[in-house]
C-alpha cells in the first residue's frame, strides 16, 4: 500500500519526508503493519478537523511531529475526543480557543441546544512522567544544595505529591533546605535521625518530605558533607495522578460562571478504573466500625464511608461541573471510545445530565444530598 496516498490531500510529500524519523507520526504514516491501518485512518478523520476548524498552528504541528510520544499522545487525545463530540451533537458543535483562567487557551466548548450555555472543556492526559522528572531534578539539586551546610548531611526524600515538575523552583528549595539543615545541631545529627518539616509549593502542588538520617562519621570527616540519598519516591498510586491532573485543569477555567467539564485520558501503567475514579473524585473508601461502651448497649453495624480526600469537596473545587474519564478500546473494525462522566455534586456551575442521556454516555449524578447514582 502507497502510504503517502493514503494521507489526505493536504499532506504533501515534502512534509512526510519533514517529518523526524523517530516520530510516532512518521512511522504510522510509513510503515506498512496490520496494526497501523486503524490508526492512520484515525489520524486522517483527525486532521481532517483540524483543518476543518483551522487548527493546525505551529503549537500543535510540533506537537504531532514529536518524537516524545507522550507529547504525540495528548495532542491526538484531544482531536480524539472533538471527533467523538461532533459524531454525539454534530459538526457544528464545537467552539474552539475559549479564553480560560488568565486568557490562556483551553481546548473547546461544546455548544449544543441541549445545554443553555456553552461547555467550557479541557482535556489531559494522565501521565506518570512529572514524577519521573521532578524526582531526577531533585537528585542532581540535592547534593549541590547541600555541600553548602558545614556540617554531614544523609537526606531521605520522599515524594508525596508531584506538584508541576516543569515548575519546580530549585532556588526555593535551595534556600528552604538550607535554611533548615542549618538549624539542626550537629551533635544531634549525628546521634539520630531528624525530620524536617515538610517542603510545599503551593503555587505548583509540590509535597516533599525529608528526614536526616543517623550517621557516625570518621575523624576527619566531621566538618565536611558526607553525602545524599537522593529521591526515594515512594510508589504513588493513580488517584494522585488524577488529583495533580485536575489541579492543573482547574487553573486553566474560565473565571465567569460557566459550566466545566474535564475529560481525563489514562497514560498510566496502570488502567484507570470506576473505583479509582471514586477514590480521586468522591474520596477513598473506607468502613467505620463501632464498639460497644458497655455489654447491653446494641453496637450498629458497620457501615461504609467515604474520606474527605476527594477533588470534589464542599468547599472547594466547585467551578468544576464534572470530570470525564476516556477510555480507548482497539478493536479489529476501528477505535471505540468509551466515555464516562462524572458530575460534581457540590458544583456552583450545573449542566443538566440530559445532555448526555440517549448519547450511550455512562453519567454519575447526584440523587439526593447522600448518594449518587449511575445513569445511561
Amino acid at each position: 500500500m502507497n502510504t503517502k496516498k493514503h494521507l489526505k490531500k493536504f499532506y504533501s510529500d515534502d512534509f512526510i519526508n519533514s517529518l523526524p524519523k523517530d516520530s510516532r507520526l512518521y512511522k504510522i504514516l510509513t510503515v506498512d503493519l496490520p496494526q497501523t491501518e486503524n490508526l492512520r485512518t484515525e489520524i486522517d478523520k483527525c486532521l481532517e478537523l483540524t483543518h476543518r476548524y483551522k487548527l493546525l498552528d505551529t503549537d500543535l504541528e510540533a506537537r504531532l511531529r514529536s518524537p516524545d510520544g507522550q507529547i504525540w499522545q495528548s495532542a491526538m487525545n484531544e482531536l480524539r475526543i472533538a471527533l467523538q463530540f461532533e459524531g454525539l451533537f454534530g459538526t457544528d458543535c464545537l467552539r474552539w480557543h475559549p479564553q480560560g483562567r488568565k486568557k490562556k487557551v483551553g481546548e473547546f466548548e461544546l455548544v449544543s441546544g441541549r445545554a443553555d450555555k456553552p461547555i467550557f472543556i479541557e482535556i489531559k492526559t494522565v501521565f506518570p512522567r512529572d514524577l519521573e522528572r521532578l524526582e531526577q531534578r531533585i537528585i542532581e539539586k540535592l547534593p549541590s544544595y547541600a555541600e553548602q551546610v558545614s556540617i554531614p548531611s544523609f537526606l531521605s526524600v520522599q515524594i508525596e505529591m508531584p506538584g508541576t515538575s516543569e515548575s519546580f523552583s530549585g532556588k526555593k528549595f535551595k534556600s528552604f533546605l538550607i535554611r533548615e539543615l542549618s538549624l539542626i545541631n550537629p551533635d544531634d545529627l549525628r546521634q539520630k535521625s531528624i525530620k524536617l518539616p515538610d517542603y510545599r509549593d503551593n503555587s505548583t502542588g509540590l509535597h516533599l518530605k525529608i528526614e536526616t538520617l543517623s550517621i557516625t562519621p570518621n575523624t576527619e570527616e566531621r566538618n565536611c558533607h558526607i553525602g545524599i540519598i537522593g529521591s526515594g519516591a515512594k510508589f504513588i498510586e493513580n488517584e494522585v495522578y488524577i488529583h495533580h491532573s485536575l489541579y492543573k485543569a482547574y487553573a486553566q477555567l474560565p473565571v465567569e460562571k460557566q459550566p466545566c467539564l474535564v475529560i481525563l485520558c489514562s497514560s498510566t501503567a496502570f488502567p484507570i478504573d470506576e473505583h479509582i475514579m471514586l477514590n480521586a473524585l468522591l474520596g477513598t473508601l473506607a468502613l467505620r466500625v463501632y464498639q460497644s461502651i458497655d455489654r447491653i448497649a446494641k453496637v450498629p453495624e458497620p457501615e461504609p464511608f467515604r474520606k474527605p480526600d476527594g477533588f470534589f469537596q464542599s468547599r472547594r473545587n466547585r467551578k468544576l461541573s464534572a470530570v470525564g474519564l476516556y477510555k480507548e478500546k482497539l478493536a479489529e473494525t476501528g477505535i471505540e471510545v468509551d466515555l464516562e462522566i462524572y458530575h460534581n455534586p457540590f458544583t456552583v456551575n450545573l449542566f443538566k445530565d440530559f445532555l448526555f442521556k440517549g448519547k450511550g454516555i455512562r453519567q454519575l449524578v447526584k440523587k439526593n444530598d447522600q448518594e449518587m447514582e449511575w445513569i445511561n
